[in-house]
């Protein structure tokens, strides 16, 4: 078997072999799929961080709530897109009112009542 190390500037630029042919093809068919994964990746991060900010732009909210005089808020709490407020009042029946964090409307009321 023939080895020929010194190939030719001709010998270079255009391979002869099937097999350089094909490893061409392949190299240049990564370089293209790496160039659009990477596309993908920037336009992916880019679209979720302009859709995030997008929500930081909503009308701020009031909301009053009628409470007993005797009542005292116990406590905050976010989760997602929801506001957990924790009420004592001193007749032992304590609340949990849920809001809306995006609309600031009451939509719902956990009452705990002692036995």
């Amino acid at each position: 078997m023939e080895t020929n190390l010194n190939q030719t500037e001709n010998n270079l630029k255009n391979p002869k072999s099937k097999s350089m042919r094909i490893l061409t093809v392949l190299v240049v068919l990564m370089g293209i799929m790496i160039v659009v994964g990477l596309f993908v990746v920037v336009y992916t991060i880019a679209s979720r961080a302009i859709d995030k900010s997008s929500k930081g732009t909503l009308r701020p909210w009031t909301t009053i709530v009628d409470l007993a005089e005797d009542a005292k808020v116990n406590g905050i709490t976010a989760d997602g897109s929801k506001l957990f407020v924790k009420v004592d009042p001193k007749n032992g029946v304590s609340l949990v009112l849920v809001f809306d964090s995006e609309t600031g409307k009451q939509i719902g009321e956990l009452k705990f009542q002692p036995r």
